[in-house]
């Protein structure tokens, strides 16, 4: 089976869907692309809500951080004023005011913010006898009763009272409230971390997804429509064979090859015999059914490595690489006889003429072989039909002749 043969076959198996709709493509491709976006929105809404959940968890820890070292402070200047030293009254002030707006904004007293607090939050600060803002406020209102007393009694009873939330109930309080945010915001760091996962997972899936489901079938019916559309670039529609532009290129590249090897490349140019008189007896219909006969018959004959092509109405080309004359002539002679012992219920018999050249050091391109080949199948057309023609001497006379060029003969048979 011939080159073309094989090519003709391979691309009629996998022909394209002709209906490929650029509107059903577009609509996937967008389909994936607004899938991809929406990964990204997710990725971009999620790590943006974790940003500022772990920026109020600062805040809330470093507020309780605060409280800690206010109460110690205001422990502290309360000790300093107890003892006489009355300068420290003003610092004290401003430390149980600082104390209380810290405890207003973890609360959320006077702010919406407050309904923020989750269960837990809520009640660690606001459940129980031992509730850590009753805890605080309890001791803001010893600190200031201690400020403000006015005798002896009243000022160490409320002395003893916040030195005792201080140390006692206060401290260990602040700890629990700072384990409790310092834990929560580690939670939300492992469900970060998850989310994190499970949107990366979901984007390896999507991607995957896109490529089996939406990008590859599409670049298969690409691929497929581009192999059809090569086809038509470069097949005869009627007999399947390469079309004109093939074979030139592909007897091009052969006798370049040819020339630079000093290996022989043989042409043949076939015609159909009466081809005119078939369509007008039998009918164009039959005479296309003679055209694919012969393509057939020629593909079975031929090498895998030769080519042949339809280049005019009942007129076929063949490029025979690494083939000396007498193997090409052999060839010619195979399809001649072939067509002629052709017996089909369907087909008028038909016969053919053969052209036959091989390449000599004096051609320039490959069209100077192939108008040999031609000039040969005129010949054969002339001396009656049915026949081979060659233009070419045997190669011991080329030789004799010391490379100069004589008139070319004739073989005909």
């Amino acid at each position: 089976m011939t080159r073309a043969a094989k090519e003709t076959k391979t691309t009629a198996t996998s022909l394209p869907d002709r209906k490929i709709s650029a509107t059903r493509m577009s609509i996937a491709y967008a389909g994936g692309v607004a899938v991809m976006a929406l990964l990204f929105l997710v990725a971009y809404f999620l790590l943006g809500n974790i940003i500022i959940e772990q920026r109020g968890a600062a805040q809330r820890i470093h507020l309780v951080e605060q409280q800690r070292m206010l109460s110690q402070r205001i422990a502290l200047l309360s000790t300093d004023l107890y003892v006489g030293d009355t300068s420290t009254s003003d610092a004290l002030q401003d430390a149980v005011t600082q104390m209380e707006r810290a405890q207003d904004i973890l609360t959320g007293k006077g702010d919406p913010a407050g309904s923020q607090l989750n269960a837990a939050e809520h009640e660690l600060y606001f459940v129980g006898s031992n509730a850590l803002d009753t805890e605080v406020r309890s001791f803001l209102d010893d600190s200031r009763r201690f400020i403000g007393a006015t005798t002896m009694n009243a000022g160490n009873e409320a002395y003893r009272a916040l030195q005792h939330h201080s140390r006692d109930l206060l401290l260990p309080a602040l700890d629990r409230a700072q384990a409790l945010f310092a834990g929560q915001a580690d939670a939300r760091i492992e469900q970060a971390r998850t989310a994190q996962l499970a949107v990366l997972i979901a984007f390896f899936i999507t991607l995957v997804l896109e490529a089996v489901l939406i990008f590859r079938p599409m670049i298969t019916k690409i691929r497929r429509y581009n192999a059809h559309l090569y086809e038509m670039a470069t097949r005869d529609p009627l007999t399947g064979l390469a079309n004109r532009r093939q074979f030139d290129e592909y007897a091009n590249r052969e006798f370049r090859l040819a020339r630079r090897t000093a290996k022989p490349l043989s042409m043949a140019v076939c015609d159909i015999d009466e081809f005119e008189q078939i369509n007008k007896t039998h009918g164009r219909a039959v005479g296309d059914a003679v055209l694919r006969r012969f393509g057939e018959l020629a593909a079975r004959i031929l090498r895998d490595t030769d080519i042949i092509s339809r280049v005019g109405g009942e007129e076929f080309a063949l490029a025979l690489p690494v083939m000396n004359l007498h193997g090409a002539m052999i060839i010619a002679e195979k399809l001649r006889r072939g067509m002629a012992e052709n017996q089909s219920e369907n087909l008028p018999p038909f016969t053919i003429s053969v052209g036959v050249a091989v390449s000599e050091h004096g051609d320039k391109t490959m069209n100077d072989l192939l108008q040999r080949a031609d000039s040969a199948l005129q010949m054969a057309k002339s001396e009656g039909r049915n026949r081979i023609s060659c233009l070419n001497r045997p190669l011991r006379e080329q030789q004799q002749d010391n490379g100069t060029v004589s008139p070319n003969t004739a073989i005909t048979s």
